[in-house]
């Protein structure tokens, strides 16, 4: 099998904690790296490694996208929508929706970022359901996106996605963002998102991240589905773009 630069960044993406003892050796610089054996292949759909770890089947601790299903029931979106091919799908962490700090809704959630009527919002339903759906179908990319697929890691790879375009020219009435994730009309009016890799590695739990939306480095990155390529992020995602 050949490898490229992005071939051999897969397995620092996954690894979510690891030390090594590598004091003879020279720090790292970039991302051409020696890969490590983790096998990224989840050997089941996007749609049901998503109902699996949300409902607890396999663990009953294990409910890491418990918010995100609720969230696809609130919208009504089909979760067969989940188990198209050729496809990239961003799943939310329950953090990435509603996560809570001394008793606070944290402003970098999705409940925080998205304000109804100036306060963090309590549930999905607080929301307009058709601005729930066109969000989370924002988090399904018409196309593979991973480290095995992107050319060019340091160049945003512009992703048409299954929100409708025009979905995020306004905000819907009475829903405002909080100033850290300011809002502008008409920015983003194909709801594309874009995809590319972090040449550095920014934290020990961080090695060469996916980036999105040039704001947002995957938790866990360039997982393969039977059907696509999957991302868990554990903070909000904005729509807007960054001018470039």
């Amino acid at each position: 099998m050949k490898f490229t630069k992005l071939n051999i960044l897969i397995a620092g993406c996954l690894v979510m904690a690891m030390t090594t003892s590598c004091k003879k050796l020279s720090l790292q610089k970039d991302y051409d790296r020696d890969p490590h054996t983790l096998d990224p292949k989840l050997y089941k759909s996007a749609g049901l490694y998503l109902t699996e770890r949300a409902t607890g089947v396999k663990a009953a601790n294990d409910t890491i996208f418990a918010w995100m299903l609720r969230g696809i029931q609130y919208a009504e979106i089909d979760l067969a929508e989940y188990e198209k091919t050729g496809k990239t799908f961003v799943l939310m962490h329950n953090d990435a929706i509603r996560r809570v700090s001394s008793g606070t809704v944290q402003k970098d959630c999705f409940f925080g970022a998205n304000l109804v009527n100036g306060a963090p919002a309590q549930r999905w339903s607080d929301y307009p359901k058709e601005f729930v759906r066109n969000y989370l179908l924002y988090l399904i990319a018409n196309s593979v996106q991973d480290h095995y697929t992107i050319i060019h890691p340091d160049e945003n790879q512009e992703v048409a996605t299954m929100a409708p375009e025009g979905a995020f020219n306004t905000l819907p009435a009475g829903i405002t963002r909080h100033t850290d994730f300011p809002f502008t009309p008409d920015n983003n009016p194909k709801s594309v998102l874009r995809f590319k890799v972090l040449n550095s590695s920014p934290s020990n739990t961080s090695d060469y991240p996916i980036v999105l939306n040039d704001i947002r480095n995957v938790r866990t990155g360039s997982l393969q589905a039977t059907n696509g390529a999957v991302h868990v992020i554990d903070r909000f995602l904005p729509m807007t773009l960054v001018a470039q």
